[in-house]
């Protein structure tokens, strides 16, 4: 099996956050995440990545700055892909003007999620404040290496929308993107989360009428990944868009979990499970 150009790897299941919207799939399948890849395991991976000349990766987890041997993984990520495009997503607790400097050197791009301002506890299941997230990006932005960052609409953050998308541009954001939350990993156990579709085009609305920021964003309308064939027909007539392109899974794209195994998509399960 060769893999597509643009991969996610998904280094760890391990998280310090407890977002009740996280999409990920070990969350309804918790074999999914063990046992989870050594140092050795991911290097084999990313070798081959490089001979099947992928030449786009996203290592997100769980929190890949969890793993003590991350600096170790994408050092060698760059080795055996110099050319690579390389982006690490983290929730950024753990990152700090040290580490980013360190990933500049690299050449990772990074990308973090900004889920909230007053419900930014509810939205990471923590007892956190949204004003740290602002000050690493703030940082960032200062060291010439800025953030790309995404935001999670749900009906728990859906008031402040646009005070969310204001201050990350504020704060140096390199790009914006914004979406409603996803039917899938917490989210398939807890629906109440999950907006209607003429919410989620008011949020769009309001952000679109937005002073301009000079900012680039873009907005993601999935509720439902088009690769999830255990969904209800009941949640497809309520949430799928039907005019919406087929997700591009294991032609474009493609996944590997903590444990190793490929995932066409991330919201799906290995082939055989």
């Amino acid at each position: 099996m060769r893999y597509p150009r643009h991969m996610t790897l998904e280094l760890t299941a391990k998280c310090n956050f407890r977002c009740p919207y996280c999409y990920c799939v070990w969350h309804e399948h918790p074999a999914l995440a063990k046992p989870e890849l050594d140092t050795a395991g991911w290097r084999t991976v990313l070798d081959k990545c490089a001979a099947d000349g992928v030449d786009d990766i996203l290592f997100t987890g769980g929190e890949a700055l969890l793993r003590s041997d991350l600096l170790g993984i994408l050092g060698h990520a760059r080795r055996v892909l110099p050319k690579a495009r390389l982006s690490l997503f983290t929730n950024a607790s753990r990152l700090d003007e040290t580490l980013i400097k360190k990933l500049k050197r690299r050449r990772i791009h990074l990308a973090t999620s900004l889920q909230g301002l007053a419900t930014y506890g509810t939205m990471t299941g923590t007892r956190r404040s949204y004003k740290r997230l602002l000050a690493v990006i703030a940082k960032a932005s200062e060291l010439k290496w800025p953030m790309a960052v995404s935001m999670t609409i749900t009906k728990a953050n859906l008031g402040e929308a646009a005070d969310m998308f204001v201050a990350a541009a504020i704060s140096g954001a390199s790009a914006i993107q914004v979406g409603p939350v996803i039917l899938g990993g917490r989210v398939a156990l807890n629906q109440s989360l999950m907006l209607s579709c003429d919410a989620w085009e008011d949020v769009k609305r309001h952000i679109r009428a937005l002073p301009d920021a000079h900012v680039p964003y873009t907005f993601c309308d999935e509720f439902i990944c088009s690769c999830r064939a255990d969904t209800p027909k009941p949640l497809l007539d309520k949430w799928e868009d039907r005019n919406r392109a087929p997700c591009p899974a294991g032609r474009s794209f493609g996944a590997v979990g903590p444990n190793g195994l490929y995932r066409t998509c991330l919201h799906t399960l290995p082939n055989g499970v």
